[in-house]
């Protein structure tokens, strides 16, 4: 898989067959981001930041080196626009994106785990000519009740990252100090001392005595 088929199967065979105003979820795969219009980096030739700045209409100067061209593209380049994402708002449909690195949220990661489960367990034999018809076998395999349930799990565990986020906002506020209360409460204060504790002692406790330290 790459973008352009991506692109092509989305075009080709999604579009057709999605209901009005669906919720996309996708996942953060490379060739799931490419993007539109995509922002130079300094990596980039200066040519091809000028180009760019050119192309959006923002204003430059002809001597700016590379590291003013880029401060100027950074104030500028907004947030990505993914070609997948357009395609689909222009549509009608919404696209929502997992966290990256976050696959107990995507599905389909369980239905991979159990197609390969179902392939290493068939071919045995480890003949490549059979890996087709063995993966098409194990595709078919999977019911509409498998998909229920890791859709189920994946919304499960939905439910546990917004409750632990909600756990952890509880836990931080908990520890938040004002510095600037003028309550004028302190747990302490130079003034509760005793003048009396600095002749203060501790029992059994001696003083030391003279001692020569060597430096290693």
């Amino acid at each position: 898989m790459n973008a352009k088929n991506f692109m092509r199967w989305m075009i080709e065979k999604i579009l057709s067959n999605l209901p009005l105003n669906c919720i996309v979820v996708m996942d953060n795969a490379p060739y799931h981001c490419t993007q539109i219009n995509k922002a130079p980096t300094m990596s980039n030739l200066k040519a091809e930041m000028q180009q760019w700045l050119s192309n959006n209409s923002i204003p430059f100067e002809d001597y700016w080196i590379k590291p003013q061209l880029y401060e100027l593209i950074k104030k500028h380049k907004g947030e990505p626009v993914y070609e997948v994402d357009f395609l689909l708002n222009q549509h009608g449909h919404e696209v929502v994106r997992l966290p990256p690195y976050h696959c107990d949220l995507n599905p389909i990661e369980k239905i991979w785990a159990t197609v390969k489960r179902r392939v290493a367990e068939k071919n045995v034999s480890q003949a490549t000519s059979e890996i087709s018809s063995i993966t098409e076998a194990a595709f078919s395999t999977i019911t509409t009740e498998e998909w229920i349930n890791v859709c189920q799990h994946a919304e499960k565990m939905e439910d546990q990252y917004f409750e632990s986020d909600r756990l952890m906002d509880i836990e931080f506020d908990k520890f938040i100090i004002d510095p600037t209360s003028d309550d004028g409460s302190s747990d302490s204060s130079d003034d509760e001392i005793s003048e009396d504790s600095e002749n203060d002692t501790m029992e059994g406790i001696q003083p030391l005595e003279d001692h020569t330290y060597a430096k290693f």
